[in-house]
């Protein structure tokens, strides 16, 4: 009776293992209602990419195809912070044949001793990266906003509310429904508070390891600093509403920590807006 205890025991923690360490991509939809979304932007759909870490998970640019968004963003981190760019370069020529693509900024991005040369190889591959800055997505004569501000490019918490302050600044109010890309979730206390009716951001890597809750484990290493925890961030992935703003944070895509992704497949995500 023991051995067979301890033959299912083995079986059982097998199989758990093998769940946590699933890679398969995974595909998230969101709607979000609003009376300022206008009626022509109804059914509207963005495919958001995030935290790629110039990693080759597969299947991306199909299942983006797929969904056959209206837009595409990446709320950063498409490179990581050493080695070549190349996958992420391959990812960008491929989704930006499929739709528009903005993107923003992430600290790895931005660590690179080679971004300037990254952010043009992707602009000619279609990409528009947002910094500080603000354009009009227009549909049948009727607008909404999309704004990307950059990555506070520090790991000093008060010097990145600070950095989140001033880019904000740098854009100008909207009177009209308002999406705000930006990478680091755990900085949305800095955000809520400023009119954006929406922000897509990511950063989190949903915690690393995921609890049944839904709840994450641990922050990446750029949020170590300050006042917030470690571990069990308070963003760690999934929708979030506060002061009248909405943020969807994705888990993101690749892993470049020493900790594996547990319970946390590789995430895109897809917003879908309806008119009310």
């Amino acid at each position: 009776m023991n051995k067979l205890v301890k033959i299912a025991a083995m079986a059982g923690g097998a199989f758990l293992l093998a769940q946590g360490l699933d890679k398969r991509l995974e595909v998230t939809n969101y709607i979000v209602q609003s009376d300022k979304i206008p009626p022509s932007f109804d059914g509207y759909k963005i495919a958001q990419i995030s935290d790629y870490h110039n990693d080759t998970v597969p299947g991306v640019s199909d299942a983006v195809r797929d969904i056959k968004p209206d837009l595409i963003v990446s709320t950063g981190d498409l490179a990581d912070d050493e080695g070549d760019y190349l996958s992420a370069l391959h990812l960008c020529e491929r989704i930006a044949n499929i739709a528009p693509v903005y993107a923003v900024t992430g600290n790895h991005d931005l660590w690179r001793g080679d971004y300037s040369d990254f952010e043009r190889d992707i602009k000619n591959a279609g990409v528009t990266t947002l910094h500080n800055e603000r354009v009009i997505l227009e549909a049948d004569g009727e607008g909404i906003s999309l704004s990307g501000i950059d990555d506070p490019f520090t790991l000093n918490s008060a010097r990145a509310r600070e950095a989140v302050r001033n880019n904000l600044s740098k854009i100008r109010g909207y009177d009209g429904y308002d999406i705000l890309l930006f990478h680091r979730a755990n900085l949305f206390d800095c955000i809520k508070d400023q009119g954006f009716d929406l922000v897509l951001a990511g950063h989190m890597h949903g915690g690393q390891i995921r609890f049944p809750s839904g709840r994450g484990f641990v922050s990446p290493k750029s949020g170590w600093t300050g006042k917030h925890s470690v571990f069990f961030p308070k963003y760690s992935g999934g929708r979030y509403s506060a002061d009248g703003s909405e943020m969807l944070v994705s888990r993101g895509l690749g892993n470049p920590m020493l900790i594996p992704r547990f319970f946390n497949r590789p995430e895109l995500t897809v917003v879908t807006l309806k008119h009310i």
